[in-house]
């Protein structure tokens, strides 16, 4: 029972509701979608800055926080340029500007309402812990552990600014918005992630060759198309198929030639995954898009595919072995359009089967 307790409060407080497995495989999109809207919080936050600063030089009770709000200024104007200018920001950078523009806000809540304005009852700070994590997609209990440190903070600031009773009248709203903010940052962060899940779980049934793993044919000249735009000229379409497939699942049967084409996609997966573009077009044809890569390391590389082929996939019959054809085509020489490498890479497919099959031929 306590184990099982234990694990519900770590699937809703670390995970956000979703499993441990689903938060760590959906990291990017949920980054993705922290950092869609980062430079228009960021951009609201410098323009407010701004405003106060301006402000600051036309009253007296505003202006006691100048170098407050050139710091606060300077910070959110810094992320709202990381934000525009980054392509592309890892994970812990995204969240730490997130964090930066909380932390500006939040102090500007806790000294409006302590140091600069006293008197005044804690509307902005209150406001803030229940609407700001919305803001944001991230794990509850780091949230949770940030608004809660604000909150203390608030509360140690005006025990020393406030009366007596506006101390503790503040403290005790601040602490009940609180609990609402968790409440409804739990629940609304729990249904934003489930959402991001299945969108996942979608797009793979989408883009993904069911037999192999592999992307689909629809999938993978998207990408390719994309990476041949976005890298011009440094990459090479690889195009494979197994060689007397007809006569393997003749042999052996069809249930047994689905084996060897979801072991040949996991041989393709091991020599070229980490760094190319792997799907299965249909039948037995493979193709491979690499977006950076030289002649030399692509021979090695197809080299070292045979000899994984070879060693990985044991055919009942002696007499027989698991060998491919390929055909690869450089951008460089034959151009970054889609068709026209795929014509130049599948010619040089059939040169391979020509000469004898069991080989490649690089164009």
């Amino acid at each position: 029972m306590a184990k099982k307790l234990g694990k519900s409060i770590l699937k809703y407080f670390v995970y956000g509701g979703i499993t441990e497995e689903e938060y760590n495989a959906n990291k990017d999109a949920i980054m993705q979608r922290n950092m869609e809207t980062l430079p228009a919080a960021s951009a609201v936050t410098s323009l407010m800055f701004a405003g106060l600063l301006l402000s600051s030089f036309f009253s007296n009770s505003i202006g006691k926080s100048q170098s407050y709000y050139v710091i606060m200024l300077i910070l959110s104007v810094f992320v709202l340029i990381m934000s525009l200018t980054v392509v592309k920001m890892k994970p812990p950078i995204v969240i730490f500007m997130w964090y930066l523009l909380f932390l500006a806000f939040g102090l500007y809540g806790i000294f409006l309402n302590t140091l600069i304005r006293p008197e005044l009852s804690a509307t902005t700070i209150c406001v803030f812990v229940v609407a700001g994590p919305l803001l944001i997609i991230d794990r509850p209990v780091r949230i949770i552990g940030f608004m809660m440190g604000l909150s203390a903070l608030f509360v140690v600031c005006a025990v020393n600014a406030k009366t007596q009773y506006l101390a503790f009248a503040d403290s005790v709203n601040l602490i009940c918005c609180l609990l609402m903010g968790i409440t409804i940052y739990i629940t609304l962060n729990r249904v934003r992630l489930r959402e991001i899940v299945q969108a996942s779980q979608l797009r793979y049934e989408r883009d993904t060759d069911r037999l192999t793993g592999l992307l689909n044919k629809a999938a993978a000249e998207e990408i390719i198309r994309r990476q041949l735009k976005s890298l011009p000229g440094k990459g090479a379409l690889i195009v494979m198929d197994i060689d007397d497939f007809k006569t393997i699942n003749d042999t052996y049967g069809h249930a047994y030639g689905d084996v060897i084409l979801n072991r040949t996609a996991g041989c393709i997966t091991s020599v070229f995954g980490e760094i190319g573009t792997c799907s299965r077009f249909g039948g037995d044809e493979f193709v491979i898009y690499l977006p950076e890569i030289s002649e030399p390391d692509l021979s090695a590389m197809l080299d070292s595919l045979k000899e994984n082929l070879k060693s990985g996939i044991v055919l009942p019959s002696q007499d027989m072995h698991v060998n491919v054809s390929v055909g690869a085509a450089f951008s460089m020489r034959h151009g970054n359009n889609y068709r026209d490498l795929f014509q130049s890479a599948d010619t040089a497919l059939y040169a391979a089967k020509k000469a004898g099959k069991n080989r490649y031929m690089i164009y």
